[in-house]
């Protein structure tokens, strides 16, 4: 059997005297049904609060979410516990001051945030000198960019003062640069642990951009992995693999019940992956197309 942490720990990682937990609870699922594999919508007003409180006892320190989430930000504002920080996103396309606005009046915080552009594309395009000003003033204790592929990765790692890093990244996935993220102050948080659900789904759900035999061929790799590295299930496999990464800080998961939510913090308080055995996942999995990799091109 493999060792685990104490039931009470989520761990918290430092990075250039930013400190968040390991498990970051995503909160798109609060203001729509978000995920393929979603299959109980958004929870109930009584359902957020219970879970928020229950993120808290649980040590996580941070929740995640965006302008663009339906009514997440609202729903936080009323139920979040304040012991809990947030991470919020500029709304697309949108100015960047009218944007954090009014997150700030639905979040009902008035304390730093950590602002991320949820478009690398924005950021470039002229916004980041306003979020530098954010940090400057103390309304923002981090800020970052939300990427989509490796090439917004490379495209964001130069703007002055960036702090943190949200990007896609899951089991399957080769794409990231190793060395690039590999920065002492760099919060790198991963999106997308499960694909969206798909592979803790496996086979009873369609992938999109992938046929079904090729689908099944994977969930039966990741199945013999599980049973090969003493796993719980795929969804442990998952987080191992993912937290074994030496440039991860964190992983940003989302939760429809309370259940959920606490079976992701069980996850990440088990071992990650050895380097062997990370070895061991890379050499039996096939690579994958990047039009399954990148959920944003799911509908295109």
């Amino acid at each position: 059997m493999r060792a685990e942490l104490p039931k009470h720990t989520i761990a918290v990682r430092d990075r250039g005297g930013y400190r968040q937990s390991v498990l970051i609870l995503g909160t798109a699922q609060l203001g729509m049904a978000y995920g393929i594999a979603n299959r109980t919508g958004a929870p109930d007003d009584d359902a957020t609060t219970r879970m928020l409180a229950a993120a808290r006892d649980l040590g996580i320190t941070h929740l995640d979410t965006a302008r663009a989430y339906g009514d997440s930000e609202q729903r936080i504002g009323v139920s979040a516990p304040p012991e809990l920080s947030i991470i919020t996103k500029i709304a697309p396309g949108a100015e960047v001051r009218s944007s954090i606005e009014a997150s700030r009046a639905a979040l009902r915080r008035g304390g730093p945030l950590t602002l991320l552009f949820h478009r690398a594309a924005d950021a470039l395009g002229g916004g980041w000198d306003e979020l530098r000003a954010c940090l400057a003033t103390g309304s923002a204790d981090r800020i970052g960019v939300s990427v989509q592929n490796p090439d917004e990765l490379r495209a964001v790692l130069d703007l002055p003062d960036l702090g943190y890093v949200q990007l896609p990244c899951n089991i399957l996935d080769r794409r990231w640069p190793d060395p690039a993220l590999r920065r002492e102050d760099l919060v790198v948080t991963v999106r997308s642990a499960y694909l969206q659900g798909l592979l803790v789904a496996g086979s009873a759900v369609p992938w999109p951009r992938l046929p079904d035999a090729e689908r099944d061929a994977v969930v039966a790799i990741l199945d013999r992995l599980v049973a090969d590295l003493g796993r719980a299930g795929r969804a442990d496999l998952c987080i191992a693999y993912l937290r074994s990464l030496p440039w991860v800080t964190s992983l940003v998961v989302g939760a429809e019940t309370e259940d959920q939510l606490r079976d992701n913090a069980d996850l990440v308080r088990r071992e990650p992956l050895t380097d062997s055995e990370r070895d061991a996942v890379l050499a039996a999995l096939p690579p994958m197309p990047d039009a399954l990799l990148d959920p944003s091109r799911w509908n295109r």
